[in-house]
């Protein structure tokens, strides 16, 4: 339940401006309560951004189960991401750029690169279902995974900057579905 509250209060107001008293009254638990399992806003997010990884590799996984078609996973995936990018108010991207630049010690360093870690495992993992299925052409999908990564990324930071459309977005998709299933991709990335 705080877990959930919290995430409520990090998407509508960053992280930078959010207080335990914020996520008290988000949650409706009183402040000793709160603290019975938490210390600090820092705390509650980092364990909100565990959660929320989590929940999206597991849904993943769940979709590679339950599919036997990598052209609609993939689709699925890059849609999932397009609306994202079009929709960053809905998201968490802002309070986790504020807590990195907020916090730059290696802990918060660590955090973040575990955070694009789980991102790339969710790749990986539809890359390997791909491979699977001998719709992926290239042999090193670690390195392919983190070209989409970086570019999904960089597309992240983006909208939040500056708005983007939903051609510039689909158009870049279009990029990674080339390099995903083209043989150029796989000795790029070998």
């Amino acid at each position: 339940m705080i877990l959930k509250g919290a995430k409520t209060v990090f998407i509508r107001k960053g992280f930078n401006r959010v207080t335990m008293k914020d996520i008290i009254e988000e949650c409706g638990i009183s402040r000793g309560g709160i603290y019975l399992y938490f210390s600090s806003v820092d705390e509650i997010f980092i364990e909100v951004v565990k959660k929320h990884n989590k929940e999206k590799i597991d849904h993943i996984k769940a979709s590679i189960e339950g599919s036997d078609n990598f052209d609609r996973l993939i689709d699925d995936f890059f849609n999932e991401q397009k609306a994202r990018l079009l929709n960053m108010d809905q998201s968490l991207f802002v309070a986790m750029m504020e807590f990195c630049f907020g916090h730059k010690n290696i802990l918060s360093r660590d955090f973040y690169t575990e955070h694009f870690y789980n991102t790339k495992v969710i790749m990986m993992e539809m890359l390997k279902f791909g491979q699977k299925k001998q719709a992926v052409a290239a042999k090193n999908i670690d390195r392919l995974a983190d070209s989409i990564m970086f570019l999904i990324e960089g597309l992240r930071s983006l909208a939040i900057s500056s708005r983007i459309s939903g051609e510039l977005v689909d158009e870049q998709f279009r990029v990674c579905k080339e390099m995903i299933y083209s043989n150029a991709s796989e000795e790029e990335t070998t």
